[in-house]
């Protein structure tokens, strides 16, 4: 196999995702621990799946791997969910990455979401 083909062959893998994603704006409150202090920090997502997605905070956790709870500010759901990457933003915040402890298609509020969001083709570990 060639470099070429290598490379693509991982970008593929590493561009699938476990259920569709969605452009949406939700309200969201992060819970985490940084610097031995409990955070409460107010944001908003960006991108959204059922398995997790994107957000936008002031303040960011540490590091990816790291735990937090989010809430959806309108139905007041609360998920815990996990860091997988952190980016700081030009405008001094960061773009957070997380997946839910356990699929969640049910936080984001959406009245029709895709298909594969369904609860009955979700497996729950």
């Amino acid at each position: 196999m060639s470099d070429k083909t290598a490379h693509a062959t991982r970008t593929a893998v590493s561009n699938r995702r476990r259920s569709q994603r969605v452009f949406l704006t939700v309200r969201v409150v992060a819970r985490f621990r940084l610097l031995s202090r409990e955070w409460i920090v107010e944001g908003e997502s960006s991108v959204v799946n059922a398995h997790g997605g994107t957000i936008q905070l002031s303040v960011a956790p540490m590091a990816a791997g790291d735990i937090l709870t989010l809430t959806n500010s309108e139905t007041e759901h609360s998920e815990s969910c996990r860091v997988v990457r952190i980016e700081a933003l030009s405008d001094a915040g960061f773009e957070v990455s997380f997946a839910f402890d356990r699929p969640s298609p049910k936080f984001w509020g959406i009245a029709l979401p895709p298909t594969d969001w369904l609860e009955s083709s979700i497996t729950h570990d």
